[in-house]
């Protein structure tokens, strides 16, 4: 009987231990322990889907490999690394959406090639679901994201940031979708031909003709249309169109912090009405309003001795990376705790309802994160806090993932509601 005791408790430890290790690897400070494993067990138990992921750039531009440690390591422009395979495994995801981003400067100035760069983007996440079969698999429904689950993958999702890539043709629109693009961000920060961003000259009045044209395709293709980076008449005019639950893949709450990027509360509500879902974005500047003007006056105050970096360190951009980062260490600003993230999902259960929030980090596109925050090992933390302030297991379960998939899978509804059979039965409106 004595041996047996011993043996349950050295296979408690273990089990212990192993949770620990599986999940964020720091419990936070002066946390309940109790409350921290029951967080851990919920965690491991939902289906975790993260609306946006900025790593396919590093991938293609500076050939990063998944399998690669990133903890303390640097992007080419400076910014930490937040993702990759052991990480991604750590933060209990079970759907990742990988960022296809596409720069305003294929846009601009008679630009081009903003379709060729997503498709170079969207080949280098299919190379590495193809690298890693084992932890990796591409899932382009709500139902293949359910199997990824049980089979202990994580789901490779991609949706397009910038709906410039599609360089104003619904063609070029259906044949990312048939790749497996499953949401696209109408903008990024600049405002395109049918589409006004939500921080640059509007010259739409919201959605153009053809930009609403855009919206009622992705419905009928089964594609989530994602208004983070637009302005609020484009949201607005989104709402009108739609027939589908819409998104925002990485945006917080405008009541919390005022910063654009962020969803009004007049939104909210329509969001809730529309069956929508609002991902909250982890980058300290949209979710604080002081950081955030903190940020923006060091950039004023520290623009002389950047420019003077960068003429000294013109040919040598790691030295220039360390340098720029030594100078904002020794003038650091206001940084909000982690919790400040559930501050916003409270406030959009409080405004629009607690099946209408849901997480999109922003991680590998941002310069840094909270306190208390290093990279996707730590998304355990606002599961915790969430259920520190109350929220039921059932609640948590919604914000993790399950109000993205209710999303989801009524988006693939209305599809079928509209009687898709081939794409010749799509619009063929283009701007020329």
């Amino acid at each position: 009987m004595k041996n047996k005791l011993i043996s349950l408790l050295l296979l408690s430890t273990f089990i212990f231990l192993l949770i620990g290790q599986t999940f964020a690897q720091i419990m936070p400070k002066n946390a309940d322990p109790k409350l921290w494993q029951r967080a851990l067990a919920i965690h491991k138990k939902a289906i975790i889907i993260d609306g946006h992921n900025d790593i396919p750039s590093p991938m293609y531009d500076e050939d990063f490999d998944l399998a690669t440690n990133s903890k303390d390591k640097f992007h080419l422009d400076g910014d930490p690394f937040h993702t990759d395979l052991q990480r991604l495994k750590q933060s209990g995801i079970t759907g990742e959406f990988f960022s296809i981003y596409v720069s305003r400067t294929y846009a601009e100035n008679g630009g081009s090639g903003a379709a060729r760069r997503a498709l170079d983007l969207i080949d280098v996440v299919y190379r590495a679901v193809e690298k890693h079969p084992n932890q990796l698999i591409m899932c382009r429904t709500a139902d293949e994201i359910r199997k990824a689950k049980k089979q202990n993958k994580i789901c490779a999702l991609i949706g397009i940031e910038g709906g410039h890539a599609i360089e104003d043709s619904l063609f070029a629109l259906r044949d990312f979708y048939r790749l497996g693009i499953r949401y696209m961000t109408l903008t990024h920060n600049n405002t395109n031909n049918w589409a006004d961003a939500h921080r640059d000259e509007p010259r739409n009045n919201g959605l153009s003709d053809f930009g609403k044209e855009v919206v009622r395709e992705m419905n009928r293709l089964g594609m989530l249309v994602d208004i983070s980076h637009v302005s609020v008449k484009t949201m607005s005019d989104v709402l009108d169109v739609s027939t589908a639950p819409i998104i925002a893949s990485h945006s917080g709450a405008r009541g919390v912090a005022d910063h654009t990027r962020n969803v009004p509360d007049e939104i909210l509500k329509r969001i809730a009405k529309n069956d929508g879902v609002v991902m909250v974005n982890f980058y300290p500047s949209f979710l604080d309003e002081r950081t955030n003007n903190e940020e923006n006056e060091r950039s004023k105050r520290l623009k002389p001795q950047i420019d003077t970096l960068k003429e000294k360190y013109k040919d040598d951009k790691q030295a220039y990376n360390e340098a720029e980062r030594k100078l904002f260490a020794e003038n650091p600003i206001y940084m909000p705790s982690y919790t400040r993230i559930v501050d916003h999902i409270d406030h959009i259960k409080k405004i629009a309802g607690i099946d209408y929030v849901g997480i999109g980090s922003d991680y590998d596109g941002i310069p840094f994160l909270p306190q208390g925050m290093n990279g996707m090992e730590d998304l355990p933390l606002v599961t915790y806090e969430m259920l520190r302030r109350g929220y039921s297991e059932q609640d948590i379960l919604k914000v993790l993932g399950g109000n993205f998939m209710r999303a989801f899978a009524q988006a693939e509804k209305v599809a079928k509601i509209n009687s898709r059979k081939v794409s010749g039965e799509g619009s063929l409106r283009k701007i020329k």
